[in-house]
């Protein structure tokens, strides 16, 4: 009996395996997409597709290309490599949507210029080129809700302290209780510079750091950063950043 029912089980695994493989990307797209995924001109299937340019987050992404990873189904899970170019750079991971609209990062690789995420972050006229490496990231309504891994930047530039490059600074993030936790250092000679960064579920963000100057630092930013106030007994100016995302 039980031998009997195994061609008709193969059968069936068969059959869904080959409906997975051969699902138009533009129909799954149509029904699954989470709200917060826009893509334009897709074309292959939900196995192997690609879509010419599209919005995650409201980062814009192009050449966007994905290969389903079937190994995670056994663990439940619905599960894409994923590589793009934003306008200028890279962007590599492994993404798992879930139902509640959830977004599951792992293993995430990224280089592109701050720009890009102009219309996901305050970041106002600030410049520079962010390279990142996250190996757990979660996004839910546009915002992140748990993150580990680096986010290195090269030649910042802040309208409010000067016009040329501050250096380059990197920010270590891990998620405690709810809230995102980062602390940041820089990693040039320019400035001297150590703070934390905070971003809470109620999308509230903090930025509380001390900066002071090298013997390296133009001239230009130092008579700049005598405007942020009075030095503290070490020397160092402090500041406080925050708003709600």
């Amino acid at each position: 009996m039980g031998n009997s029912k195994l061609p008709i089980l193969t059968g069936i695994a068969v059959l869904v395996i080959g409906l997975i493989i051969t699902f138009p990307a533009r129909m799954a797209y149509k029904w699954f997409a989470p709200e917060n995924l826009k893509l334009s001109d897709i074309s292959g299937s939900i196995w192997y597709g690609n879509a010419k340019q599209g919005y995650a987050t409201d980062i814009y992404l192009k050449n966007i290309k994905w290969n389903f990873q079937p190994l995670a189904l056994l663990a439940g899970k619905f599960e894409f490599l994923i590589n793009s170019n934003p306008t200028s750079g890279f962007l590599d991971a492994n993404v798992e949507f879930s139902i509640d609209g959830r977004i599951k990062m792992s293993d995430v690789t990224a280089a592109m210029p701050l720009s890009t995420l102009q219309d996901a972050l305050p970041l106002g006229s600030i410049q520079g080129y962010l390279s990142l490496q996250l190996s757990h990231l979660v996004i839910k309504d546009s915002l992140p809700r748990e993150a580990t891994g680096t986010l290195n930047i090269e030649n910042l530039i802040s309208p409010y302290l000067s016009h040329t490059p501050l250096g380059s600074f990197r920010a270590e993030f891990q998620t405690i209780k709810n809230d995102i936790s980062a602390s940041v250092e820089s990693i040039s000679d320019m400035l001297d510079l150590t703070g934390i960064i905070t971003l809470t579920a109620d999308r509230h963000y903090q930025f509380i750091g001390q900066m002071t100057t090298k013997a390296s630092t133009p001239l230009s930013i130092t008579q700049q950063l005598q405007f942020m106030g009075t030095p503290n007994s070490h020397g160092q100016y402090e500041f406080r950043i925050e708003g709600q995302l």
